[in-house]
């Protein structure tokens, strides 16, 4: 209760909508701000049916080239989590928010209806996609080397901007994670974490409570990236995808440490296009049950 209206008046959730002349509400998207971070994060958008079939696609591209524009300058990108229930939804953001596929999130909801969508109630996969809206940098990215490297190189080519350098794992011996930003949404719980740099072993590497718990890795530093990724390997988080940004990008991984399950789930997503279909079939490919 009284969420979205603090949202509201702290500037950090922007509501875009369009009402009919009974002044009923047919059409809406959220967009949501972070201070003092390089992106927005765009929430569900909707339609009503009616108002859809009489929207030209010249209305749709007008409405996001504004939304766009005025984002462009005040962060780098617009990340989104995108349905893998039906392709309408990733067609939409292709077509008109200019976003490319980045990876995806297991089991991303669990126990939602969808009214007027015949669906499965298993959970539901995600689709990360990002909309660049500041030059790529040149910088390189450095990745662990091996099969999953070679995942997230494909998807940064797609992304643009620097060289992909694989760099191969190295103990991080009695060291662990120190995270920095947190990020909780208890409505999905799900935990969001930055490495920031190696720390005391004693750390606890999983976050406590969390359904989903991701976890970004910059790819700056190839040493941070060789121990970083043999400790999240160890404990049992499998790289997810790329989140870029405006200075470095960043790894996502997840802890799965049931492999079996996890590439179960991602066979169930529904995906639109070749891009994205090559990217849920290379994750599950990587993902059989194997060190």
């Amino acid at each position: 209760p009284g969420g979205l209206a603090r949202l509201w008046r702290s500037g950090a959730l922007l509501s875009l909508g369009e009402y009919n002349d009974d002044g009923l509400m047919v059409a809406h998207t959220g967009l949501i701000l972070h201070p003092g971070r390089d992106y927005a994060e765009s929430g569900l958008s909707l339609v009503h049916p009616r108002r859809r079939s009489a929207m030209t696609r010249a209305e749709h591209r007008r409405a996001w080239d504004h939304v766009l524009a005025r984002l462009r300058g005040v962060v780098g990108f617009l990340h989104q989590h995108t349905s893998t229930l039906h392709p309408r939804a990733q067609h939409y953001a292709r077509r008109f928010m200019a976003a490319e596929p980045t990876g995806l999130v297991v089991d991303y909801t669990a126990g939602e209806t969808l009214v007027g969508l015949d669906a499965s109630a298993a959970p539901m996969q995600a689709l990360t996609m990002s909309t660049r809206l500041a030059p790529a940098s040149p910088a390189a990215r450095h990745l662990p080397a091996g099969p999953w490297g070679e995942w997230l190189a494909a998807t940064c080519e797609r992304l643009g901007g620097g060289p992909c350098v694989l760099v191969p794992l190295a103990p991080a011996g009695l060291q662990n994670l120190v995270f920095g930003t947190c990020d909780d949404n208890r409505g999905l719980q799900l935990t969001r974490r930055w490495v920031v740099g190696l720390g005391d072993a004693s750390a606890e590497l999983a976050a406590p409570g969390a359904r989903v718990d991701l976890v970004h890795l910059p790819v700056d530093d190839p040493g941070l990236v060789a121990r970083g990724a043999a400790l999240l390997f160890a404990g049992g988080y499998l790289p997810v995808g790329v989140r870029p940004g405006r200075s470095v990008d960043t790894v996502v991984w997840q802890r799965l440490p049931d492999r079996a399950a996890a590439r179960a789930s991602a066979a169930r997503a529904i995906v639109a296009d070749a891009d994205s279909k090559a990217l849920f079939a290379g994750w599950i490919d990587r993902c059989a049950p194997t060190p």
